[in-house]
């Protein structure tokens, strides 16, 4: 990875429909060398996958919801069927198994209130190693971007 690649994952996490010639004259390249690069970051799996973001109150799904849950008795078997279950829930953006005060952070995009009781009934209150959860609904959105920095691997490369 080198400088010229790092500004081609940074154009391409902005925009991923970008054309060779658009690419290239972002990031100061040829159209060719611009297409190997873009090539060799999906082939070596920096760039994972390229779709069009959707804008939830447009699909009728505006209720945003960060949900945090702490569970107990959750290792192995009875955890990986936990996960499966919150994969397979349509209404879930990202799910986060994580460390400190909650077991998992999800966020969420419900119709209404009536989908967002159903999914708690079925996911939490039905199970009885989910000890509580809290909900807290989006209001406003202050940032909201599927962006990773490149700007430590930036750095990293100056320095070499």
């Amino acid at each position: 990875m080198d400088r010229l690649a790092t500004r081609s994952h940074d154009a391409l996490q902005r925009d991923g429909t970008l054309t060779q010639a658009e690419l290239a004259e972002e990031v100061g390249s040829t159209p060719s060398t611009s297409l190997r690069r873009a090539e060799r970051l999906k082939a070596s799996g920096h760039l994972e996958r390229c779709v069009y973001l959707a804008d939830p109150k447009k699909l009728e799904r505006g209720l945003r919801a960060i949900i945090t849950v702490v569970t107990s008795g959750l290792g192995g078997k009875k955890g990986k069927d936990f996960a499966k279950r919150l994969g397979a829930e349509p209404a879930l953006d990202m799910a986060y198994g994580t460390t400190g005060e909650v077991d998992a952070v999800l966020l969420a995009n419900f119709r209404d209130m009536e989908e967002f009781r159903t999914f708690c009934e079925r996911l939490f209150d039905n199970d009885p190693h989910v000890v509580r959860y809290t909900t807290m609904f989006a209001v406003d959105s202050y940032k909201d971007t599927t962006v990773v920095p490149t700007d430590a691997l930036a750095a990293r490369l100056n320095d070499a």
